[in-house]
């Protein structure tokens, strides 16, 4: 193999790492944020807070969704498809259904129905921060990773 051939390929088979370098240095963890002065939230705060709330995320993907939790349970989420799992959506923005609660120990629980995209259903804790709103599973260890939430009503 010629070695301008073998150059071109060193540098794509590089190249093509960036997304997942990229992911992986946006991920936070709990320790990252305790400069910020996490609190977790109760049930009764989460609720007034996200009920009517506007809420937006960055996926690990790197695409933006963006929703309005209604006072019956419902949302309608969109999506840029901008990020690097937006193959299949070929970079369109697309909406789907989506049902949130919250849970008696006061997660804040998602449901979206994604139309080319496996459904996605997860519930996380919120914690308020200096900075902003963050989701996490639990509050230890301290590589829990965490997800920053905009939150605006």
């Amino acid at each position: 193999m010629h070695s301008t051939h073998r150059a071109a390929i060193l540098l794509l088979g590089w190249l093509a790492t960036l997304p997942v370098m990229a992911e992986e240095e946006d991920r936070l963890a709990l320790r990252d944020i305790e400069s910020q002065h996490p609190k977790k939230l109760g049930k009764d705060e989460v609720t007034a807070m996200l009920t009517g709330a506007r809420v937006s995320r960055v996926s690990g993907r790197g695409n933006v969704h963006s929703w309005r939790n209604e006072a019956d349970g419902s949302f309608v989420v969109s999506t840029d498809n901008r990020g690097a799992g937006a193959a299949r959506a070929s970079g369109r923005p697309t909406t789907a259904q989506g049902k949130w609660h919250i849970s008696d120990d006061g997660r804040y629980c998602i449901l979206i129905e994604w139309r080319s995209a496996p459904t996605e259903e997860w519930c996380r804790y919120v914690l308020q921060a200096d900075d902003g709103f963050y989701a996490v599973r639990a509050e230890s260890p301290a590589t829990e990773r965490v997800h920053r939430l905009d939150i605006t009503k």
